[in-house]
């Protein structure tokens, strides 16, 4: 009977020992779908938002990244497709997005995940609409498109039918980007003296 109970001890503890292995790593492997899975929308979604905002084009994609209840708050999604836009006098050609996610995390089981990113754009390209063409030589208009204000933010996600989508952005430090300025023509580099 002695050696029964250590054999069904022995059996039971490394039984235990298993499952709490076998646990730990799906546990594992569901954070690391639900991180990479947010980590790829939240690239993919802000960098949407930044170019509707510049370019005023694609926004019926929007929903795809972001909840309903989110594109209707957001301000600077408003602001961007109003005629109040910092950029409606500019056709935008390009620009240079960064995004960068310091933390997040997101219970296997939860359908709500927390996140802390850094969003950049550090250049944009555009000229001035030929119509405003005036406005430049008057003064009163840039060249250049203005900088963009990007920031670090907090962001809440949701999951809704097995997709996670955006569902919050509170801004917690703003960056702004310094703006390019027109570089002079070179000059050549006076000869050493003899």
């Amino acid at each position: 009977m002695k050696y029964l109970r250590r054999l069904l001890s022995f059996f039971a503890s490394r039984l235990i020992a298993f499952t709490a292995v076998v646990a730990l790593l799906i546990l594992a492997f569901y954070l690391a779908m639900n991180t990479a899975n947010i980590y790829v929308l939240l690239g993919d979604g802000m960098k949407l938002r930044a170019s509707v905002i510049l370019t005023r084009e694609g926004a019926e994609e929007l929903p795809n990244f972001f909840a309903d209840e989110f594109l209707t708050r957001d301000e600077t999604l408003s602001i961007g497709l109003s005629n109040q836009s910092p950029y409606i006098d500019y056709k935008i050609t390009s620009f240079n997005y960064e995004l960068s996610m310091e933390w997040m995390w997101s219970w296997p089981w939860e359908d709500r995940a927390q996140a802390v990113i850094v969003e950049r754009v550090p250049r944009i390209v555009g000229s001035v609409l030929s119509e405003k063409k005036d406005l430049v030589k008057e003064g009163t208009l840039s060249a250049n498109p203005p900088a963009w204000y990007g920031g670090r933010y907090a962001v809440t996600l949701v999951r809704a039918g097995g997709q996670w989508k955006i569902a919050g952005l509170t801004l917690r430090q703003m960056i702004v980007e310094p703006t390019e300025t027109p570089s002079a023509s070179p000059t050549p580099a006076p000869a050493p003296a003899p």
